[in-house]
């Protein structure tokens, strides 16, 4: 059931996103959608990989996924009834693909609920940041950064300080951040700091929290928030610390990383938490739960978990 939390205050500041000082409705039921992409994998169309799912439900909401190649009147019903998305990293093309094409949609109905008031974020991680800038810039401007299975620490840009995301860090989680490679990175392409500079639709609309170089020191965007809008993304992946455990990939289990990656599914979670959407009806809402759908999993000591589909309108 949504509340309403009142806080008073004689200072006001943001604290995960939400105004301290005055009435906010907040919605204690969030529903957040994780874009499917496409799969090789003989029992379906497309997947969405579980960490992801565990990544929000450790921070309170729950999941839906918004399938690909489905119809507009689809999209629109979706976004109508959830409080944010969620688009992960993966290995398929940000501007023709059916996941390119979904992210379109559903950039394009948050863009548009949000200049009217209705609060709905979104985030990309990794492919999914990737998407976000091609989304926005309307162009694909990647290059190659080398930064394939890396942990590093962030270089937080000045900006960060009066950011949304970043703007009250806690002490502790500022020193992982800055200082340990807490941020894991898996991604051969990235949108290089110069590129970001000379790309005034990237700028105008993005400011950049942090860079980081790859292996041939190349600088690239490596968290960015949009100014205007509850739009987030992070070329490093938060949710690896908690829930990837190939034994190949060296990402940061101990707990200061830990507390890094649940720090950004708290804030992204209560950002959701903002929106009021809701859907029509318990039976729909349950109908939809990710629960819904296949799970398989891989004992090849990849420990890897992924949500199966199949391509299907269920409106």
């Amino acid at each position: 059931m949504n509340s309403v939390l009142v806080v008073s205050s004689l200072t006001v500041f943001t604290l995960f996103g939400l105004v301290v000082g005055v009435s906010v409705k907040i919605n204690n039921r969030p529903i957040i959608g994780i874009l499917a992409q496409a799969t090789k994998h003989a029992s379906a169309d497309t997947f969405i990989p579980a960490t992801y799912v565990k990544y929000l439900e450790q921070a309170g909401a729950r999941v839906v996924p918004i399938r690909t190649k489905e119809s507009d009147e689809y999209y629109k019903k979706l976004f109508s009834h959830i409080n944010g998305a969620l688009f992960p990293g993966g290995d398929v093309g940000i501007q023709v693909s059916w996941y390119a094409k979904a992210g379109r949609q559903i950039y394009d109905l948050a863009v548009k609920a949000n200049d009217k008031g209705d609060y709905f974020p979104l985030w990309g991680t990794c492919q999914g940041f990737q998407l976000l800038t091609n989304l926005t810039a309307r162009a694909k401007l990647l290059k190659a950064t080398d930064a394939e299975d890396l942990a590093l620490p962030l270089n937080l840009s000045n900006d960060y300080k009066s950011s949304r995301l970043m703007g009250n860090l806690p002490a502790d989680i500022h020193h992982s951040l800055t200082t340990l490679p807490v941020t894991y990175n898996a991604h051969h392409w990235g949108i290089w700091q110069e590129t970001f500079e000379k790309t005034s639709s990237l700028k105008s609309f993005y400011k950049v929290l942090s860079t980081n170089k790859g292996r041939k020191q190349i600088s690239f965007i490596s968290t960015m928030e949009a100014y205007k809008y509850p739009f987030y993304g992070s070329q490093w992946h938060p949710e690896a610390n908690i829930f990837l455990w190939n034994p190949k990939e060296h990402m940061d289990h101990e707990f200061a990383a830990i507390k890094v990656s649940q720090y950004f599914a708290d804030f992204f979670v209560n950002e959701a938490r903002k929106s009021s959407h809701t859907f029509p009806s318990i039976t729909m809402e349950s109908s939809h739960m990710i629960e819904n759908f296949k799970r398989v999993y891989s004992n090849d000591g990849s420990f890897e978990l992924l949500y199966m589909f199949n391509y299907t309108n269920t409106f």
